[in-house]
């Protein structure tokens, strides 16, 4: 277990500057983080739930079983960042490069968020759709697939 940290509930760490510091194991829950930079900051095990990071940089920071429900990373960089969170649904994202290179995610979330593609309906016709959905089921294995279809019907991770 943890030693107790300092307390950020409640704070403001709007616009502000970081750098190599330990969050890890902190109540981070709610807080409001944007437009600040993180770099190569730990934060393992907070909870970030809620906290709303639009338009901040994690370069280089660690999200291991950091619980991440309902984040809001709009607009921030999660470039170079070990990103193996316990749960991150709910959580906002904006499709740019610098959101996911060299990202390291964990196995269980990149297969998550494939089995996310595979709700969508891709391509022109039902021939092409079909035969996607076949190839992605292949790439991430039947038996995993029908797994990983029940553990998020559930919602346990």
């Amino acid at each position: 277990m943890a030693t107790l940290k300092r307390d950020f509930i409640g704070q403001d760490m709007t616009r502000k500057k970081f750098f190599n510091q330990d969050f890890s194991y902190q109540d981070l829950s709610k807080l409001k983080m944007k437009q600040s930079t993180f770099h190569r900051c730990n934060f393992d095990y907070a909870d970030m739930a809620e906290s709303d990071c639009e338009g901040s940089e994690f370069l280089g920071s660690s999200f291991k079983e950091t619980n991440c429900y309902r984040t809001n990373f709009k607009d921030a960089k999660l470039a170079g960042t070990i990103f193996k969170p316990h749960d991150c649904f709910g959580m906002t994202l904006t499709l740019q490069c610098s959101t996911f290179k060299d990202l390291r995610i964990s196995a269980l979330w990149w297969y998550v968020w494939l089995m996310f593609a595979g709700l969508m309906k891709p391509g022109d016709s039902v021939v092409e759709e079909e035969k996607l959905q076949t190839d992605l089921v292949t790439m991430i294995g039947p038996e995993r697939y029908v797994k990983m279809r029940t553990m998020l019907t559930k919602r346990e991770l």
